[in-house]
């Protein structure tokens, strides 16, 4: 029997333990601060910049990255495994004399014990459970980032659906803003008129009214468009500037000059190869098939390869610091032969996960072609409407021009120039919403598609 000196083997385990700090955590290290001033909306806002400012701070996305992220560590664990694991350990016991059993003689047993080793163990055979644990995570990793291109496509239609929104309500109020100056040039002719005895006060009642029913719809337009651009800033995810509001902000786009060049056929095939929800979901179902071999795995025979090297205490000596060192080895092998069926039950559990997972395929397929086929009408329907609108704006704006003409010639009364303009401002406005319609119908369709994020709205 060989005897270490105490102090040297303990030595070692302070050593051994010493790596602990450098291992562990830091839990308290962590800083929280903020790097520096916070980004700003930007006064002047066109689509492109929108878009752009979301994808660096719109936080849907980036709690997507942080999932991608989860999924790394997952690979990084499941690889872990095919590293040798390497354990400090190390103990040390006092126990009160009342406590202690002796078998008389010279030498009782000492109140003091200690126990110092360094244990390394590799797996050798596991039935090819790490690599199709290791398989599953790279799986569930794709899946991870199909799903934050996902997440990116909806985030950015709702940046163009939230910008067209504003686009509608600048619109709006420029239609109101024209409609009022022309009804208060209409008033100060009345007016005229009225003061030189060629035109009667009920002309001049009858401007008053008319301009005063036209100025609520420029207040509410006013409060859309505010409205607007404050839901556009927080799909974005950005404050405004500091003393700053809606109403500073201006929108630099009018509306894109954009068309659809694909048939109803063709937008379906292209969601079904493009969306990334769908290769999430082939993802997450070749998860499920390594899943299932992982499981299988487990009741196959696992062969361990194992040592160490340490030292502990004597019972029986003249010192504590007395001990024995030196090193072990050995195989170990496990054959499951009886599990009340655990393997069993974890692989049906698997089974029926990938079978969800291929129903849930499925489903999402029909979704997909419903939502283009969805999209695709309202797009149709906005192009209708788009081309009969503008025509009409057209017709109104010549009616209104001809009215004023017959009114000033004494052809005409103050109320078909009224009512002229007031069928002017419907054409406008309906022609603004044609604009919305169309342009967010298209900005679904791409979406639809799987190709929004392709720099187009």
């Amino acid at each position: 029997m060989k005897r270490t000196p105490f102090p040297t083997v303990l030595q070692v385990a302070a050593v051994l333990l010493g790596f602990l700090p450098a291992i562990l955590p830091a839990g308290d290290s962590t800083s929280t601060g903020d790097g520096g001033a916070s980004a700003t909306l930007p006064e002047k806002l066109d689509l492109a910049t929108a878009r752009a400012l979301a994808l660096s701070h719109n936080r849907a996305i980036a709690q997507a990255k942080e999932r991608i992220r989860e999924q790394e560590g997952v690979i990084v664990e499941a690889r872990s495994a095919y590293s040798p694991r390497v354990d400090a350990n190390a103990s040390y016991d006092a126990r009160d004399k009342n406590r202690i059993e002796s078998f008389g003689g010279l030498f009782a047993p000492l109140d003091q014990s200690w126990v110092a080793d360094l244990a390394v163990s590799y797996t050798v055979l596991d039935g090819k459970f790490r690599d199709a644990n290791s398989e599953a995570a790279q799986a569930a990793r794709a899946a991870a980032e199909s799903q934050m291109q996902a997440v990116l496509d909806d985030v950015l239609l709702q940046v163009s659906q939230r910008y067209f929104d504003a686009l509608l309500a600048a619109d709006r109020i420029e239609v109101q803003k024209k409609a009022i100056t022309v009804l208060d040039e209409q008033l100060s002719y009345a007016k005229k008129r009225f003061e030189a005895g060629a035109g009667p006060q009920f002309n001049v009642l009858q401007a008053e009214v008319a301009l005063a029913n036209a100025k609520p719809g420029l207040v509410r337009a006013e409060g859309d468009r505010k409205i607007a651009i404050d839901r556009l800033r927080r799909v974005i995810g950005m404050d405004f500037a500091k003393g700053a509001g809606p109403e500073d902000i201006t929108l630099v786009d009018r509306w894109p000059d954009t068309k659809l060049r694909h048939s109803l056929d063709d937008a379906i095939r292209r969601a079904l190869d493009n969306r990334p929800e769908l290769a999430a979901i082939r993802a997450e179902i070749e998860a499920n098939r390594q899943q299932i071999r992982a499981e299988s795995s487990r009741h196959k025979p696992k062969l361990q390869v194992v040592g160490s090297y340490g030292g502990q205490s004597l019972s029986f000596t003249d010192s504590v610091t007395d001990g024995l060192a030196g090193w072990t080895a050995g195989i170990r092998l496990s054959i499951p032969i009886i599990d009340g069926g655990l393997t069993k039950g974890r692989v049906q559990q698997a089974e029926s996960r990938l079978r969800q997972a291929e129903l849930g395929e499925e489903q999402k397929q029909f979704d997909i072609q419903g939502e283009v086929r969805d999209a695709w009408v309202a797009w149709e329907e906005g192009s209708t409407i788009l081309e009969s609108s503008q025509k009409v704006v057209e017709q109104a704006d010549e009616a209104l021009r001809l009215a004023r003409s017959s009114f000033e010639a004494g052809a005409a009364t103050q109320l078909d120039v009224l009512q002229s303009q007031l069928e002017l401002t419907r054409a406008r406005l309906e022609e603004a919403v044609a604009l919305h319609t169309y342009h967010t119908a298209l900005a679904s369709v791409r979406r639809a598609m799987g190709d929004i994020a392709e720099g187009q709205p």
